[in-house]
């Protein structure tokens, strides 16, 4: 009899949890009925191995996941949740405001500009929402 895995968001969801509290509900929602494979590989890679690893904590790690976002460009409904992630696990939007600067310098306006309105959104929206978000 051949055992059943576990889902990685389901394995992985300890630390997926701490960026959003619905994420493993939304995931099974939205992103596993599109393709399991790829999310299964996409969860292990970001939640399994890269934030679960030694020598920089997950703030400063996330503050460069929110940099490589950002200067990418194209990817904004992964920003978008990465985003609201910060303001999950405490980084204040002031740092937050700090990658846009830097992205700005390095990889140009446009990208920085772009996700300093969809952070503003989040911010607002949070805030007519009574979340506490200390701009």
């Amino acid at each position: 009899m051949k055992e059943e895995k576990l889902p990685a968001h389901q394995k992985y969801s300890d630390v997926i949890r701490k960026f959003s509290a619905d994420a493993v509900e939304r995931i099974d929602k939205e992103l596993y009925p599109v393709c399991e494979d790829l999310v299964d590989h996409l969860v292990t890679d970001i939640y399994g191995f890269s934030y679960k690893r030694p020598h920089i904590d997950i703030r400063v790690r996330h503050l460069i996941s929110l940099g490589v976002l950002t200067a990418m460009g194209g990817c904004e409904p992964q920003l978008n949740f990465q985003l609201e992630a910060a303001l999950n696990l405490g980084i204040p939007p002031d740092e937050v405001k700090e990658v846009f600067i830097q992205v700005a310098v390095f990889a140009g306006n446009a990208r920085a500009i772009n996700a300093a309105n969809i952070f503003h959104k989040i911010l607002m929206q949070r805030n007519s929402d009574g979340k506490n978000t200390k701009q």
